[in-house]
């Protein structure tokens, strides 16, 4: 990474050099709303005091900054962000963008990539929606595919990715369907549209077994982000360990990130749950026992999400 003291990361309650966010889950939930899309209260995260209290097992675990990827067809909520951030004393850094072509909203059909990139960049530069609350999303996604094939609106959402990237600088967020989905499909995308590969997470990797599927992924220089930690009715924890140490053994350190992806009630502490701190209580044992040290383990939490979530710095908006 340049200079640090360069380099700012944008969170809801304003920026602040990437040496302050010390451990960070890059792909969370702390806010969200997708009830609409698939069914049930359980996909309504929606009781900040809860989420504070959640978000103490985290802290007290180490943990300093969460990276929500929530958009605003599953509930993105600034204001939200901002006041559990205060309240818990966790950095957030908020995504932009749009989720899946099943819920765009119409300004996804309505709009060209140009305009869909005016959008990010607005809501990157200056601040979210036509509030003025001046609280800014501090990268793009989580931006996802479905499965079997790239949809036109969602090639058209990754080409506004790419083109806000080039004017802000900041790293994009992908979600990929079933473990890896299309993957190299996104990476194709983003690369055919400009931007920097080195500047790009692809997101729910590491559940299939093995690494041979991830080698061709991490080659081509982006994140290899490995966020399903805790989901144990995906695989037992042991396949995503022994995936992220192999990762570590074949040179690709430097770009492995690590998260839960908490998106449900039930996946909250409290309600039976893994909780915020299951990474760093559970998951990281898990890798020292498979002989990963840690400074790699350092360099997968605090170096490469300082790197992937900083910036250049900016003048003054």
């Amino acid at each position: 990474m340049s200079d640090p003291t360069q380099r700012e990361v944008v969170t809801v309650l304003g920026t602040i050099d990437p040496t302050e966010m010390g451990i960070t889950q890059t792909h969370e939930h702390l806010v969200l709303d997708a009830m609409d899309h698939y069914g049930g209260y359980g996909f309504v995260i929606d009781d900040e005091e809860l989420v504070v209290e959640e978000l103490g097992d985290f802290t007290r675990a180490g943990g300093r900054t969460i990276c929500d990827v929530t958009v605003d067809e599953i509930g993105r909520n600034p204001a939200a962000l901002a006041r559990i951030s205060a309240a818990a004393n966790v950095h957030v850094v908020m995504g932009a963008g749009w989720y899946r072509e099943f819920g765009y909203p119409p300004e996804v059909e309505t709009h060209t990539s140009n305009q869909l990139a005016d959008i990010l960049v607005r809501d990157i530069e200056t601040g979210v929606g036509d509030s003025g609350s001046g609280i800014r999303a501090g990268f793009i996604g989580e931006i996802g595919t479905g499965r079997h094939h790239v949809k036109p609106a969602e090639e058209r959402v990754f080409r506004a990715a790419a083109l806000a990237q080039n004017q802000t600088g900041v790293v994009i967020s992908t979600h990929t369907t079933r473990w890896g989905t299309l993957a190299m499909e996104q990476i194709g995308m983003l690369e055919e549209y400009g931007a920097d590969l080195s500047r790009v997470i692809i997101g729910h990797l590491g559940d299939r077994r093995g690494v041979h599927h991830l080698l061709p992924i991490a080659e081509r220089g982006v994140y290899v982000e490995v966020d399903n930690i805790g989901y144990l009715d995906y695989q037992p924890e042991s396949v995503r360990a022994d995936n992220v140490a192999a990762l570590v053994r074949e040179g690709f350190v430097d770009q492995v990130l690590l998260s839960e992806d908490i998106c449900m009630l039930d996946h909250l502490k409290t309600l039976g749950g893994k909780g915020y701190g299951y990474l760093l209580e559970i998951f990281v044992p898990l890798l020292l026992e498979r002989g990963v040290e840690q400074p790699d383990i350092d360099k997968m939490l605090i170096t490469n999400p300082a790197r992937a979530f900083s910036r250049e710095k900016r003048s003054k908006q």
